[in-house]
């Protein structure tokens, strides 16, 4: 196999494919879209023989650290957009109440659902301290 000069394994779950230029998989993400459609023209110009092995290796390998740092960012995203939805949901309660009545004690519980941390129990709690 054409690869095993190349690579010593393959970096994506979907490269044989990719090497073989087999149709874009469905429902990849837009950077192993991106890293698919890249392989998939490395291999083409390396069995072609209009690349060198070496060249066809660092341009995988520069795809490698491209499509890492592009699934890093979706990743980074995703838990961003999570979190917010998270906050807004649970801060919801606790700013209708602090509106409502603006005590401390509603103040507390509203900083407490921003913060992510359990609604405090009022009972006992003086926030004057």
């Amino acid at each position: 196999m054409v690869f095993a000069v190349m690579s010593t394994g393959f970096t994506f779950p979907w490269e044989k494919a990719a090497m073989h230029g087999e149709e874009l998989p469905e429902g990849l993400s837009l950077p192993d879209q991106m890293a698919y459609t890249c392989l998939r023209n490395i291999y083409f110009l390396y069995y072609n023989k209009t690349i060198s092995r070496d060249q066809a290796a660092a341009e995988k390998q520069r795809v490698r650290v491209q499509w890492e740092r592009a699934a890093s960012a979706v990743e980074f995203e995703r838990k961003l957009s999570e979190h917010h939805a998270r906050v807004i949901r649970e801060t919801e309660a606790a700013k209708t109440a602090c509106r409502k009545d603006p005590t401390a004690e509603n103040a507390l519980r509203l900083c407490n659902a921003i913060d992510g941390l359990p609604s405090p129990d009022m009972e006992g709690i003086c926030c004057h301290e």
